[in-house]
């Protein structure tokens, strides 16, 4: 598959961490069983179990119709995201996608013979497009609120580390640095981007629309390219760090980093697998938000942790010198 760029596109190429992609991309891991992220789908089974919802066996079969284990996702899921959306704005992005564009997606899933429900499935939402698309924004706003918004604070916080990560690189290295480490399957190329994986579309974006690029924790450990118009060119990829994403927090309570730091500022230490704002940490370890904001700037004049901004949020991070005191204790 290749993404044409042109020198307007390189100029248009943005970041976004997407809920939408998040949740679409993490049915898939849900059916296929990632072993990555198997805490996760343990927590989520429960959860959608418990939900008490007396439609979620109907949401979940119309969402892994149109998401399956693997190959084609229905593009019309994913529609072009807006910079910082929420998921009830990209919500309201799905449900005006129009109705000749959900008909392509059914399309392109029957070519692949479905059969038994899933068949019946896509026949169902075929003969009535127009009340389809109320159904699947349905089901996605459940299975997002079961699923995976008690999960997104830290999902975020991963994908907003990676963006940090990206930009500065961007900075130091260029466009095309940042390319060639987005994904061993992804090569920049004189005229734009290959990707190795197969691709039907046709009807191509036009180009000058740019490139978005998505960092994305359940596709991993592949990628996803929306190319077809009228979408904006998308890429998602694994965001760096994402292989620490469910870690348990380590225990530090009766440690040498504990006698040495004092057990609060250890245990913020510890929690900061993944970078959280000062807000989150109160929240996770149970303590006054300026607590955790003095013990953080102890932290970081020390080298012990670090500040990255993220519009009007600030999140930390474990410095290089806090992840060498935590390997060593």
């Amino acid at each position: 598959m290749f993404i044409t760029l042109t020198s307007e596109d390189l100029t248009r190429v943005r970041f976004e961490a997407s809920p939408l992609w998040e949740t679409v991309t993490s049915l898939r891991a849900l059916q296929s069983g990632t072993p990555m992220h198997r805490p996760w789908i343990t927590e989520a089974r429960r959860r959608i179990t418990a939900s008490g919802e007396p439609l979620a066996r109907e949401h979940l079969r119309i969402l892994t119709t149109l998401v399956a284990p693997q190959g084609f996702i229905a593009d019309s899921l994913t529609p072009t995201p807006e910079r910082q959306d929420s998921f009830t704005e990209a919500l309201d992005a799905v449900a005006a996608v129009p109705g000749e564009l959900w008909l392509r997606d059914f399309d392109c899933l029957e070519r692949r013979k479905p059969s038994g429900h899933v068949l019946a499935t896509l026949e169902e939402l075929r003969a009535d497009v127009d009340a389809a698309v109320p159904r699947i924004v349905a089901a996605l706003r459940w299975y997002w609120a079961t699923a995976v918004e008690p999960y997104w604070p830290r999902l975020r916080s991963v994908l907003l580390a990676d963006i940090d990560s990206r930009l500065e690189e961007l900075a130091h290295h260029g466009i095309q640095e940042v390319f060639k480490t987005l994904h061993p399957s992804v090569r920049p190329t004189a005229t734009g981007l290959e990707i190795m994986r197969d691709c039907e579309a046709t009807d191509l974006p036009k180009p000058g629309r740019g490139l978005i690029l998505v960092p994305n924790a359940f596709v991993w450990p592949s990628t996803l390219v929306l190319n077809i118009a009228p979408f904006v060119p998308t890429l998602t990829y694994a965001p760096r760090g994402v292989g620490r994403l469910w870690e348990a927090t380590r225990e530090t309570r009766e440690s040498p980093v504990s006698r040495l730091l004092g057990r609060t500022r250890a245990q913020i230490l510890a929690q900061l697998d993944v970078p959280m704002t000062t807000t989150q940490l109160a929240c996770a370890l149970d303590l006054a938000a300026g607590t955790v904001s003095e013990h953080l700037k102890v932290l970081s004049e020390s080298g012990l942790a670090e500040a990255l901004r993220s519009g009007r949020e600030v999140f930390y991070q474990r410095g290089r010198v806090g992840e060498e005191l935590l390997a060593r204790a």
